[in-house]
């Protein structure tokens, strides 16, 4: 949980600035028709901005205790749609506006329903749906909802619940009034006792805020992880506090701060920026309409001077493709062979490489698919990296799996690169594809694989030119000898074999073999750290059949630096060192064509590595 510096954080400093204004604010007095309630000192005055990243901003009382009363009210209305369902709220409780008082008995003349779950009537039958359940667990099952949506375990203030109990005539009248009409279906004292109670769990402000931010998060608690509330629940709440949550004063509200909200006579008031944010005020003075004078006020302006309303909103400018590229711009860690380099060079905008960021919901999925299809015209592969996709609703997803499956179907070869923060299961289903072939957990390795992709269709080599050459003697840089000197360097060279995944070099091992590989797949990792500290492992080149590697320290006299594995079962001529040592006594010439041969291969290494390095600083 990060808290915020007013002195270095403008925010913070806003907040600050409206608690120390408002504090002078006196208009109003505590709910006095509960006796308990009628004890709240005017004066606590508390401010807290929660957001979807999980920082705080928070200014006076924001950690003061006091009952959470009607803000209770959609929170228990989405457990009970998780609990039971939307079919059988429906049933009880309608969704309209009733432009009507908090404890007006305002019910369907017909059904009885009452007209919203915000209004006490609708409480109660909601809060009677879930006692009804399991009547013995259904204290315990709301505690335990609400402190998922805080992050701890929150109790009830037993004076104020004995207060409301002993003075709460009209609900009790509102709970046989719904028994009557079959709304509840067995004694209505026992859900008006769960109710009395869930208006009396004991908040802050500073709670209120988690769990504001926590429907702006889709229902999922930004600082804990924890989801009490799936997206769909998520969104009929938030659209019942929008038009509903202040009651008579709705229609006002929504006009003027234009955000879902809802407020308790406890003097709390709870605004949801979905998306971005949750506002929490706590100021137990009331206007005539039972909402805190306090948190009207603050909530005003902080629409205002920040651009809270929903009807405030500027269109998206963020593009959703980070960055696009080809494959003649970027190539993998693998070392081609000459031919497949130069089909690579020739004919690599085949293969198209698109960076995605951002939340995929259907604005910046449309967006997507505009510049995919602008960009895909001369495409056989695509590689689609969401790495830096924050998220995918799902209704996006399966718009997505279908935009790929059309793309599928016109000969497009797809690719999905680091992906397993997202869930894209309908995306492989829709592809028909298996997991190891649609999804890759690094970039280079999914762009290693459309190079594969693309070779095979090139050339028709499934294995991306990876085939052994038939004479072991012709590779690499024995090729670039006279057939002379080939031969005698070729009697130096020892045939060794690997089996997969054995080591053939360890960093800090002396550089004293050389090896041209003459069949399989090696590749050289190097540990790193992370933006964090934490150690990893990252490859620094894979070498097939004509490939040579451990030349650097092999001519330097110095340690490795990289470790090197083989991939796959697989060979490699070995130079060693006292051989080459004996070479160069015994055949100064060999040796010297030799040398010539390693300083070409080196050099198109390094031209190779320098053009990617520079072209990566233009991507």
């Amino acid at each position: 949980m990060v808290e915020a510096d007013s002195r270095i954080n403008a925010i913070q400093g806003l907040i600050d600035e409206l608690h120390q204004r408002y504090l002078s604010l006196e208009d109003g007095a505590p709910a006095n028709y509960i006796p308990e309630l009628a004890k709240a000192d005017p004066r606590d005055f508390g401010i807290v901005i929660a957001t979807v990243d999980g920082r705080l901003y928070q200014a006076g009382d924001a950690g003061k205790s006091f009952t959470i009363q009607s803000i209770s009210k959609p929170f228990v209305y989405g457990l009970a749609l998780k609990l039971l369902g939307p079919e059988c709220m429906v049933a009880k409780v309608g969704v309209e506006p009733s432009g009507e008082a908090f404890n007006a008995i305002s019910l369907d003349p017909t059904t009885g329903r009452p007209r919203n779950p915000m209004i006490n009537a609708g409480a109660i039958a909601t809060t009677a749906q879930i006692a009804c359940r399991d009547p013995e667990n259904a204290e315990a099952t709301v505690l335990d909802f609400f402190a998922q949506l805080v992050g701890r375990r929150l109790g009830i203030d037993d004076a104020v619940f004995r207060s409301e109990r002993a003075t709460g005539h009209r609900n009790r009248s509102i709970g046989h009034l719904l028994r009557n009409f079959a709304i509840i279906e067995t004694d209505p004292e026992l859900s008006l006792d769960l109710y009395f109670r869930q208006c009396s769990i004991q908040v802050t402000c500073r709670d209120l805020a988690i769990m504001a931010a926590t429907l702006a998060c889709q229902g999922r608690n930004p600082f804990t992880g924890a989801r009490p509330l799936s997206p769909d629940i998520t969104r009929r709440v938030l659209a019942l506090m929008a038009s509903c949550g202040t009651y008579d004063f709705a229609g006002q509200w929504l006009h003027d701060v234009g955000m879902p909200a809802k407020s308790g006579v406890g003097g709390g008031i709870l605004a949801v920026v979905p998306g971005r944010l949750g506002i929490a005020i706590y100021s137990p003075p009331l206007d005539s309409l039972g909402n805190s004078v306090r948190g009207i006020a603050v909530c005003n302006e902080l629409s205002g001077r920040l651009g809270l309303s929903l009807f405030n909103q500027y269109p998206q400018s963020s593009s959703t493709v980070r960055r696009s590229y080809t494959a003649a711009r970027r190539q993998s860690r693998r070392w081609r062979s000459p031919p497949d380099r130069e089909a690579l060079r020739a004919s690599g905008q085949r293969i198209r490489v698109v960076h995605v960021q951002g939340i995929l919901d259907f604005a910046a999925l449309e967006r997507l698919v505009a510049e995919l299809a602008a960009s895909l015209a001369e495409a056989r592969v695509l590689v689609l990296d969401l790495a830096h996709v924050i998220e995918l609703p799902a209704e996006s997803a399966e718009l997505l799996a279908q935009q790929l499956t059309l793309f599928q179907g016109r000969g497009l070869e797809i690719l999905l690169s680091r992906s397993a923060h997202l869930d894209l299961e309908g995306v492989r289903l829709a592809l028909g594809q298996e997991p190891e072939t649609l999804f890759c957990p690094d970039l280079d390795q999914s762009i290693e694989r459309a190079e594969n992709l693309f070779l095979a269709l090139w050339n028709g080599d499934p294995s991306g030119g990876a085939s052994a050459h038939e004479n072991a003697f012709s590779q690499g840089f024995l090729s670039q000898l006279n057939p002379t000197y080939r031969q005698r360097v070729a009697a130096c060279l020892e045939r060794r074999d690997f089996a997969a995944g054995e080591t053939v070099i360890r960093r800090g091992d002396p550089g004293d073999e050389l090896f041209l590989v003459h069949h399989g797949r090696f590749t050289a990792t190097i540990q790193l750290q992370d933006g964090y500290g934490r150690p990893l492992e990252s490859r620094l080149a894979t070498f097939g059949p004509g490939m040579c590697f451990g030349e650097i320290a092999f001519l330097s006299g110095q340690r490795r630096t990289a470790s090197v594995a083989s991939d796959l079962e697989g060979g490699c001529l070995v130079l060693s060192r006292p051989d080459f040592d004996q070479l160069r006594r015994s055949d100064p010439e060999a040796m010297n064509e030799l040398l010539l041969a390693l300083i070409c291969d080196v050099g198109q290494k390094l031209s190779l590595t320098s053009h990617q390095l520079t072209q990566m600083e233009h991507l």
